[in-house]
């Protein structure tokens, strides 16, 4: 009988205190402020710095900590695939026509963005947007020359106003 509860109290806690697997769909466990405006999916090998560093270094990791109290202050405590918050208002340097989330760099004068969503390529955000891939790119800078990376939900500017403002 003993043996019988202790193997219960194991399950329970085995499936209570697991970190999030692949192939549920996960919301942000940690919890995170109510003013986010940008989040970010944790990836495999993620920790506080990488986040950061892949954001271009736009906040510091006091705000980090700040927007997502829940995460540990030596950022052991995140799981592949949980949402944390990565900004919020609008990121330095965005400019107004791109809503958050945008990746560091784009263009001061865009004035239309279109955001990624789940099956599109750059050759066809290009087609259907009337832009060429030079335009693209020199827009963004954060995409690399073959345009490979692009993210689904994030903003990208397709088209420019005629000044820098």
């Amino acid at each position: 009988m003993l043996a019988q509860i202790v193997l219960s109290v194991s399950a329970f806690a085995a499936q209570a205190f697991s970190a999030p697997t692949s192939g549920h769909e996960l919301v942000a466990r940690q919890g995170y402020a109510s003013n986010c405006t940008a989040t970010y999916t944790v990836q495999p090998g993620d920790n506080c710095n990488k986040i950061r560093d892949q954001f271009g270094d736009i906040f510091t990791l006091a705000q980090f900590y700040s927007w997502n109290p829940e995460v540990d202050s030596f950022c052991s405590n995140l799981f592949p695939g949980e949402v944390v918050c990565v900004g919020v208002g609008n990121p330095s340097g965005a400019p107004p026509a791109c809503p958050v989330p945008v990746k560091p760099g784009v263009i001061s004068n865009c004035d239309s963005c279109y955001k990624v969503v789940d099956g599109d390529s750059c050759s066809a955000i290009e087609t259907s947007k009337n832009i060429t891939l030079a335009e693209f790119l020199a827009w963004n800078p954060d995409l690399n020359s073959g345009c490979t990376n692009l993210e689904i939900g994030y903003n990208y500017c397709v088209g420019v106003s005629e000044t820098v403002a």
